[in-house]
């Protein structure tokens, strides 16, 4: 889902269901995790664009390496959580980059947050939106948000949220519009963007000052 994550296959044994495993509820970093049976791998990449690669074989819900590296598994319904002892830690960072790392906690992600899943979503809307039916598409970006906020990049939840605002303002309704942009603030006052994401950083921060501007009483 996120526009830097990995989309990796991912099952709890050789015979389940495929399922994506990602980073979520961190707006500027992006991973996956791959289960195959014993076998796993992951990818990550932190907000300032540095990679880690590991992979190995599960035991007993632990891997280790003859590096030293070792890792537990701790598996949920609908996440995994990867942790790293301090005592490895410094032979698991072999794998990483600065500042990067790979412990964490990956979730299943919903059909509807998919690339597929949010192309169908944005087909909807658009085709909504430009029949002019502004209520009814600011609520197919209510649902998409509502489902699948954890897993939106920082630039893809500002355009949900810019799209959201630009239906309701369209639906004569000025309060939701800005209620919309609320979630924002915090992003448009004073935050430096990485590289990766500047252009888009940049675009939609101008889209959200506008949208304001239009919503504003005044």
């Amino acid at each position: 889902m996120k526009t830097l994550a990995f989309l990796l296959l991912t099952s709890f044994s050789l015979h389940a269901a495929a399922q994506d495993y990602v980073l979520a509820e961190d707006r500027l970093s992006s991973g996956s995790l791959t289960l195959n049976g014993k076998q796993f791998s992951v990818e990550t990449i932190s907000r300032n664009g540095n990679v880690c690669e590991y992979g190995g074989t599960i035991k007993n819900r632990v891997s280790k390496d003859r590096d030293g590296c070792v890792v537990h598994f701790s598996f949920a319904d609908n996440s995994v959580k990867l942790t790293i002892p301090d005592s490895a830690r410094e032979a698991c960072q072999a794998s990483c980059g600065h500042n990067a790392t790979f412990d964490a906690t990956y979730y299943k992600m919903p059909a509807a947050c998919s690339a597929k899943g949010t192309a169908a979503m944005e087909k909807r809307f658009q085709t909504t939106y430009q029949g002019k039916r502004y209520r009814d598409a600011a609520a197919i970006k209510q649902r998409y948000l509502n489902e699948c906020d954890k897993f939106l990049d920082l630039t893809e939840w500002m355009r949900t949220l810019n799209d959201l605002s630009v239906s309701y303002k369209n639906a004569g309704d000025k309060a939701a519009c800005r209620k919309a942009l609320a979630p924002m603030d915090k992003w448009l006052e004073g935050y430096q963007p990485s590289y990766l994401y500047e252009d888009a950083y940049k675009r939609e921060a101008a889209a959200a000052q506008f949208n304001l501007k239009q919503c504003s009483d005044k």
